[in-house]
Order: structure tokens, then sequence, then C-alpha cells
């Protein structure tokens, strides 16, 4: 059995010229990205860890995915990430992409482009543009398309 991905994907409130500065705050904004990170972090308190594969979305602890996917962001804020006080604030912006990474794989119409902003200061943060190829009829044709804004990213 296979989780409901819309369950962990939501992307829209980072678009085109807002930008997000660290991952914390990413995951936290949206209870999709929160349930998304819940999955893949590993702390002693955290049971919800690998409760779900994220290649296939198959689920791997049924009885924890079922509860994590009925929580509500402030129940996974407040019963865990205050509780417990996880941090998990280091490679920011590789970390966002990972999570942009693991939202393509599975809408196969979305592609992401994406860059850094400033340097190494606190007005650091990740613009990130959404190109949708639901036009594109084809693999081969969404492949090229995708293929070519990853290379062109940051130039």
């Amino acid at each position: 059995m296979k989780i409901d991905k819309n369950l962990v994907i939501e992307y829209k409130d980072l678009l085109e010229d807002v930008g997000t500065g660290n991952n914390m705050d990413f995951y936290l904004m949206d209870e999709k990205r929160l349930r998304y990170k819940f999955n893949e972090i590993n702390f002693d308190e955290n049971k919800f860890y690998e409760c779900f594969d994220m290649d296939t979305l198959e689920i791997l602890k049924p009885k924890e995915w079922e509860e994590l996917s009925k929580m509500t962001g402030d129940q996974m804020s407040n019963d865990y990430v205050d509780k417990y006080e996880w941090d998990w604030l280091g490679d920011d912006f590789d970390d966002m992409a990972d999570y942009l990474n693991f939202v393509e794989k599975h809408e196969t119409n979305t592609v992401f482009s994406h860059y850094c902003d400033g340097w190494k200061n606190d007005s650091d943060y990740m613009v990130i543009h959404h190109h949708d190829m639901s036009d594109l009829k084809t693999d081969a044709e969404r492949k090229a398309y995708s293929k070519g804004i990853k290379e062109g990213m940051g130039k």
C-alpha cells in the first residue's frame, strides 16, 4: 500500500520571488512538508522516521503513517519539534533542494529551477521557480526539458 503523495507535497507558497532562507522554516511553514521531514529525520523521539519509502511511496510502518497522516502542522510542531527541541538546521539549501527533487520524482509534470541569493550572510535565501511540463507529450520530451532547466540553473 502507498501513501497519498498529496499529504507530503506542497510547494506553491515557495515559488517565484518569495525566497526561503533556512530549511527549518521551509518545513515548519507547511504541514505537508513537515510530514515529509518527519519521515526523513532520524531523531530518537521520532517514531515516524522511515514510515514510508521515499522512492516508491510504499508504507513501511502502517500504524505510524496513519497517525502522521492525520496530524496537523501545529500538532507536529508542538508535540515533537518544540517538545523535544528538534533542530535540523545545517545544509539549508541542499536540504531544500532534496525536497524539490522528491517532488519532481513524484509529480511527473513538475520541474524546479532555483538559485541562492546573498553570500554567506544572514540574508542568504533560495529562490525557486516552478516549470510545468504538462503540455509535453512524451517522457523523452519531459526528460530533455528537465535536463535543460537543470543545466541552466545558476547561469
